[in-house]
């Protein structure tokens, strides 16, 4: 019997080449096509013909209703796929989205009323938004690389390097562990890389962060100049950010030997997914992270730290002064994620719960 062809059409609330939309639009829509679906995705659904799809995905949130635009599908018969890979309930204060968190949460709660069914990342997030729908069908697809997409750093470096990656949420966690670095430098001479937090100098970015102070700025922009005043004190280089679609790149050229992914432990980090694990080690370098949901999930104890100083201090002492010891890491790791995050396996995952829902399961229209 001739296996089913899916007709999907995700309705995406961006055409921006960032995280969320390239892992859980972008190189799935390329991945069910690989395996002979059909897959339009993009920012809108203009000058599509509706008759070409069966199974429409929305994601994250968007501005406005669109009860009318989906109660008009669901009446033909569409699915109607509900997708995300964030906890708009419980939106941090240093998260530039808490600014919009009223909207998106209006518009996530009404999506995933309407929706027959809803994909999120992490079981966290299944079990977060169980709560306020319960009896929602929520289906966990984990989010997945393409291997593709990333190159292998070179290695042989003359100085050990350390690095973390992240955006301006991020300044509290590595606010967090600065201390520890900055003591371990000291002692080890390695050197430190952060890419990231803005595409400001850092000179240039804390005297705007001071000169805002105060003034409807967010949590991140208070914390950074204490970040700043403890960077000065030692030698690091900032990578400024740069578009996503050259980020996978410069991580390779980074050539870091250990990337740390601190994070602060909340609602919203627990809902997160393990993407720096997972990129860190597409690249070929070793991965200690937070002992912490999501991170706890899927990675082993022997790389994970308490969000103490002196558990950040041993943990990482023992990477840098070690390298059999990285080298054995980073090779678990490494066969880990390509055994478990590869985009050429998950996208099973995808297809059949996308045929799942559109075969089995229709929530009636809301009224």
């Amino acid at each position: 019997m001739e296996e089913e062809k899916l007709r999907v059409l995700m309705v995406n609330n961006t055409k921006d080449e960032n995280p969320s939309y390239c892992f859980r639009n972008k190189i799935v829509g390329i991945a069910l096509e690989k395996l002979g679906h059909q897959v339009h995705y993009g920012s809108t659904a203009v000058n599509i013909d509706i008759d070409d799809y069966d199974v429409f995905v929305f994601n994250r949130f968007y501005e406005g209703t669109l009860i009318k635009y989906i109660t008009f599908l669901k009446s033909i018969g569409k699915t109607i796929i509900y997708e995300t890979d964030d906890n708009y309930e419980a939106i941090d204060e240093n998260n530039p989205f808490v600014k919009i968190k009223d909207f998106a949460i209006l518009s996530s709660r009404e999506l995933i009323k309407m929706a027959d069914a809803v994909t999120v990342s992490t079981p966290e997030l299944k079990a977060e938004i169980g709560n306020f729908f319960p009896g929602k069908n929520i289906y966990v697809v984990p989010n997945a690389l393409d291997f593709t997409q990333y190159k292998k750093r070179k290695g042989g470096n003359k100085k050990l390097r350390i690095g973390f990656q992240g955006s301006n949420i991020h300044v509290q966690d590595l606010l967090m562990v600065i201390d520890a670095i900055a003591e371990l430098q000291k002692e080890y001479g390695f050197e430190f890389y952060i890419f990231g937090i803005d595409d400001r100098p850092f000179k240039e970015l804390n005297k705007f962060c001071v000169e805002r102070k105060g003034d409807n700025s967010w949590k991140w922009m208070e914390d950074f100049p204490k970040l700043y005043e403890k960077l000065e004190q030692m030698e690091y280089t900032h990578i400024k950010t740069v578009a996503y679609e050259k980020y996978r790149d410069k991580l390779s050229e980074l050539n870091l030997d250990i990337g740390i992914a601190p994070l602060t432990d909340s609602r919203f980090n627990r809902s997160k997914s393990c993407l720096k694990f997972y990129e860190y080690s597409a690249v070929g370098t070793v991965t200690l992270a937070s002992k912490v949901i999501p991170y706890t999930l899927e990675m082993d104890d022997s790389d994970l730290v308490k969000n103490r100083h002196d558990k950040w201090l041993s943990k990482l002492r023992k990477l840098i002064v070690d390298a059999e010891f990285r080298q054995k890491r980073l090779s678990e790791q490494e066969e880990w994620v390509r055994n478990n995050r590869d985009i050429e396996k998950v996208v099973k995952n995808w297809e059949n719960v996308i045929s799942n829902i559109k075969n089995h399961e229709k929530n009636p229209i809301s009224r």
